[in-house]
């Protein structure tokens, strides 16, 4: 499988990169975790993804890149997560979020052995709005509905909750928001499709559509799994430092270290070409192309025993 993407990348033109695993900033995403080593020279991140490095080295070079590379996310454990695992993420300067997918859908094509699933439904995937579908379902824009009503919604589908705790921001909001998606949205929309039109809060590092407020990214879903998150990526430093005073401020409301702002990343944005990119797990996709059920069926080394 590996061999197949490469051949892929390789064919289009797409130059592989490798980058440090080791960096002394962190992610500053409240939802992620990174593990935190030391030397001498003080404290050191293990990366939870290769994006910012790899956006430095696409200012560098200007051109397509990819990478295949080990991630690490301290406390992830479960059925779809370990805390170390094996991510593929590329960018296509001049490529928007549509010419993306198509590409994505192409390197699932170009794989070994496909699983019957991915015969029957590659040739038209569905594509739906967060927007749209949520909606049809609570008569709100995500963007403007209120965090009250979010949490009594959440409330309402009485799974287990103990994982969320109110606060008044907007991390709460997308927490809410992923939530009822997974929970309430989800189920109804089919075996794979693509998700895009994301809400406000759920941006992270991808540019917003002055024109309908919403995030510019998609995630490609396979019966339940998150299998790919692409964006049309923000190259304003300004708002990357905005995006970051934000989620500063929900770590501190959480009891989460402090990160500090990688300035050599928000800088080289600003020289990228405008581009889109996308981090596809491998593990996962090993998974679901085998078809089975959790990735200690397909590792060799399962979490936490390996």
């Amino acid at each position: 499988m590996l061999a197949a993407i490469r051949q892929f990348f390789e064919a289009r033109s797409v130059t592989e990169v490798s980058t440090p695993s080791l960096s002394r900033s962190g992610t500053f995403d409240a939802q992620l975790a990174s593990f935190e080593v030391s030397d001498k020279a003080g404290k050191l991140f293990l990366q939870t993804s290769p994006e910012y490095a790899l956006k430095r080295a696409l200012a560098f070079y200007g051109e397509a890149i990819f990478e295949i590379t080990p991630a690490f996310r301290r406390g992830d454990h479960g059925r779809q997560h370990n805390p170390e695992f094996t991510m593929l993420e590329w960018y296509r300067p001049g490529l928007g979020l549509t010419g993306l997918m198509s590409e994505v859908v192409d390197l699932l094509n170009t794989l070994p052995e496909p699983p019957e699933i991915w015969r029957t439904r590659r040739a038209d995937l569905p594509v739906y709005s967060f927007r749209s579908v949520f909606e049809a379902r609570f008569g709100v824009n995500p963007n403007e509905a209120d965090l009250s009503s979010l949490w009594e919604w959440v409330q309402e589908t009485g799974a287990q909750v103990t994982h969320l705790e109110p606060y008044d921001d907007d991390q709460f909001r997308s927490d809410c928001l992923d939530f009822l998606f997974l929970e309430v949205l989800q189920p109804s929309l089919g075996d794979i499709f693509f998700l895009t039109e994301f809400p406000q809060c759920q941006a992270a590092l991808a540019e917003i559509d002055p024109g309908t407020g919403a995030a510019q990214r998609f995630e490609l879903y396979w019966q339940g799994t998150e299998l790919a998150n692409g964006y049309l990526e923000l190259r304003d430093p300004a708002a990357i430092l905005s995006r970051h005073t934000l989620m500063a401020a929900a770590r501190v409301n959480r009891g989460l270290p402090s990160i500090a702002f990688d300035s050599a990343f928000a800088e080289a944005s600003a020289l990228m070409p405008p581009c889109s990119g996308v981090a596809l797990g491998i593990d996962r996709l090993v998974m679901v192309w085998l078809e089975a059920k959790a990735l200690s069926e397909v590792q060799l080394f399962p979490w936490p025993n390996h």
